[in-house]
């Protein structure tokens, strides 16, 4: 799974054999998040994240939606 990007401790992932809608895997500190980002951000799962650091991870997203539906379709091409 390719790291996307990178950014206040967070591991952004697009898994290449992955399932529609678009959506990036957050890894922090041995935690995952799930955020759709096709249309709206929204966390889909949240395996540990609290409160602030899921909004921090949502509020990352939501400022490179573009960039993310960009490296999900070069991804999955």
């Amino acid at each position: 799974m390719p790291i996307v990007h990178r950014q206040s401790g967070f591991d952004f992932k697009i898994n290449t054999d992955d399932h529609e809608p678009m959506h990036v895997h957050v890894w922090h500190q041995g935690n995952l998040l799930i955020v759709d980002f096709e249309t709206e951000v929204e966390v889909r799962n949240n395996y540990g994240f609290n409160r602030n650091e899921a909004r921090r991870a949502v509020r990352i997203v939501s400022e490179h939606q573009e960039t993310f539906q960009t490296r999900w379709r070069e991804i999955h091409q």
